[in-house]
């Protein structure tokens, strides 16, 4: 039976974040070690669980080492990080003399604070320590930034083929697929990549519609040609201000470096010639509402990425709650702010209080500021609960809802993603029967709202995650770098 190591270590980090991310960030979601890893995320429409599947059904068995997920924030400091590594690569180094190979799940825009390129970093340690002659698959978020240190220390990179991302899972078991095929001798992989000085905003991400479809089109495509066994182009998580930041396209092929390299570039070169096309418009706030205020009953969804909590975002943006308070839409609307001091306000007070305290841009407040409002607390709860996109637990800490007339504010202690309506429904809130519903992500809610929104609005806003790239205060990249550059 062939045995191997299993590590799952995955964070997107946003530059632009004004905190840092700890150890007890990535507890948040999952931190798990050893013999708890298989039982725990089996049934998670994760890559672990991907992965579990494909080794049980193929009688491989795996070596558990440290499985963590830290959702996104800001760079992970060096206590959280170098534990994590450290971590994993004991117990590599104590698995190598009776493992035959490796897979990692990774994510690959993790920054930490000291070490740009933690994955690079990682791989490269557990290269050392399992040995250079076996092989080691990385599965990767379609928004890593790949660097040469993945490269040279991985024999094979898969990534999500799909954004918004509805293949995590099935990437999973494509990367333990690959494993298998290659433990078994039945092929001999070789990797080569091609980097773009390019940045692109997530929006036009979607692979669904052009340009993107057409990018990631070709790299399904040279899956199903002979000799290729895995294509990816990978966009990038562009709120990132590190060296050598950019697109890449990534190929294996079966012992045939020229024809992936060809590949790769063929991909890489559809990408460059559309770069143009990557560049998206998003809508006033101002607009955003005269507009919602034309469509008959609801919901409208309003998306305010440039507060992405799925993007490193910390969720205290005012700016529409600001805008609404002086130019309301009639109909229930639910909005989502992060504020701690808020939030003990709230529950001092007690559920159906009057209360008036300022909430929001405590956090972010480079770019956003407090607004005072007058509401009652409606609910109080423990913030905790199961996300269904991604299939997650989570916990947004002690959480308040605060009803300010025909605003109906989620006040939480930390960040959630919102990409589905579970983190409304969860405090009582119910997306479906609102006029207006705020989500903080440019495109990871659309599987689920846009079968009943009416319509939805990319709002132009601030941020840490801002779309319009060029207003981010970049300083580390390498220039030229389009769109921040003539190119």
């Amino acid at each position: 039976m062939k045995r191997v190591i299993l590590a799952n270590l995955a964070q997107e980090t946003c530059s632009f974040a004004p905190t840092h991310h700890s150890l007890e960030s990535f507890r948040r979601y999952y931190l798990l070690f050893d013999d708890e890893i298989i039982p725990q995320l089996r049934q998670e429409r994760m890559e672990p669980a991907g992965i579990i599947a494909v080794a049980e059904a193929e009688g491989i068995e795996l070596l558990p080492t440290v499985a963590s997920y830290g959702g996104t924030g800001g760079p992970v400091t060096d206590e959280a990080y170098f534990y994590l590594r450290d971590q994993i690569v004991a117990r590599v180094r104590r698995f190598a003399p009776r493992a035959d190979g490796a897979v990692l799940a990774l994510h690959g825009a993790m920054v930490g604070e000291s070490v740009d390129d933690t994955e690079g970093d990682l791989i490269g340690q557990v290269r050392q320590a399992l040995g250079p002659d076996k092989p080691i698959v990385v599965s990767l978020d379609m928004h890593a930034h790949i660097t040469a240190e993945m490269i040279e220390g991985a024999n094979a990179i898969v990534g999500y083929h799909t954004w918004p991302h509805e293949d995590i899972y099935e990437t999973g078991m494509r990367a333990m697929r690959l494993l298998g095929r290659i433990l078994r001798g039945e092929v001999q992989p070789v990797l080569a990549y091609r980097k773009l000085p390019m940045i692109t905003p997530p929006e036009t991400h979607r692979v669904s519609q052009k340009p993107m479809s057409e990018v990631m089109g070709r790299a399904l495509a040279a899956e199903r040609e002979p000799g290729v066994l895995a294509a990816t182009i990978f966009a990038t998580q562009p709120q990132l201000d590190v060296p050598n930041l950019g697109w890449s396209s990534v190929v294996v092929a079966d012992g045939d470096r020229a024809r992936a390299q060809a590949v790769a570039d063929e991909i890489a070169e559809i990408a460059w010639r559309e770069r143009r096309n990557f560049l998206h418009q998003r809508t006033p706030v101002a607009e955003a509402l005269r507009r919602a205020r034309e469509v008959e009953s609801g919901p409208v969804v309003l998306a305010d990425s440039s507060d992405g909590t799925a993007g490193g975002g910390e969720g205290d943006s005012t700016v529409l709650l600001e805008a609404l308070l002086q130019s309301p839409v009639p109909g229930q609307t639910l909005l989502l702010i992060v504020d701690p001091e808020a939030v003990a306000a709230c529950v001092e007070a007690g559920v159906r209080a009057e209360i008036t305290l300022p909430v929001g841009g405590k956090i972010a407040s480079q770019f956003y500021h407090p607004v005072t409002v007058t509401g009652r607390v409606k609910t109080i709860s423990d913030g905790v609960f199961k996300m269904k996109v991604p299939t997650l637990p989570a916990d947004r800490g002690r959480t308040a809802v605060l009803q300010v007339g025909e605003l109906f504010i989620v006040l939480s202690e930390k960040p959630v993603y919102t990409w589905d309506e579970e983190c409304y429904r969860s405090v009582g809130l119910f997306p479906r029967e609102a006029k207006l519903v705020q989500v903080k992500s440019p495109g990871g809610f659309r599987p689920v709202y846009e079968p009943f929104a009416k319509e939805i609005i990319e709002l132009d806003a601030p941020g840490p995650v801002d779309s319009e790239l060029t207003r981010l205060p970049y300083r580390r990249v390498t220039r030229p770098l389009f769109p921040l550059d003539e190119m």
